[in-house]
């Protein structure tokens, strides 16, 4: 590695995000802040599509995610295998790239937690073989949201997947 690699510091995305959240959250909330001294609190962000709750019970963190727009989502990735099935999955803005998947955050955190001691995806496909397993992982337990018009992501080999 030369001095002009870029290094993804894995801490940001592991502590430093939630962190920094948190601790917006505690400079205006002075009840939830003593919550968090206690060890067990929470607390809710909405968004149109994704619900978020970030916490801790007796000081161990949890996000729960609840996902509002997925059968949207399946339905969407439906249409775009039938419409590669028709027109190929070249794009012809971009040479040599498709739309494979379009997975909703909150399958995506739910593989992220459960098979990838929470690294986010921007970390997971740095790394080929994390990334050629979340593929895998896809494959086996969400092809609703394949776009591949084979309903599987087209991966150089199957991994194992670790049973969770």
């Amino acid at each position: 590695m030369t001095d002009d690699d870029v290094k993804i510091n894995e801490e940001y995305y592991s502590k430093g995000i939630l962190e920094a959240g948190v601790d917006g959250v505690f400079r205006h909330n002075d009840k939830l802040f003593n919550e968090v001294k206690s060890g067990t609190w929470s607390q809710t962000f909405k968004t149109p599509n994704i619900d978020y709750k970030v916490g801790a019970v007796n000081g161990v963190r949890y996000v729960q995610y609840d996902q509002k727009n997925v059968e949207e989502v399946r339905q969407f990735c439906k249409e775009r295998r039938e419409f590669h099935k028709v027109h190929g999955t070249d794009n012809p803005f971009f040479a040599g790239t498709a739309h494979m998947m379009q997975l909703p955050k909150c399958f995506a955190h739910e593989i992220s937690s459960k098979w990838f001691n929470n690294r986010p995806w921007e970390l997971i496909k740095q790394d080929k073989q994390d990334k050629i397993l979340f593929y895998a992982i896809v494959n086996e337990h969400y092809s609703d949201f394949v776009c591949h018009p084979s309903g599987k992501i087209p991966i150089p080999y199957n991994p194992a997947i670790p049973t969770k």
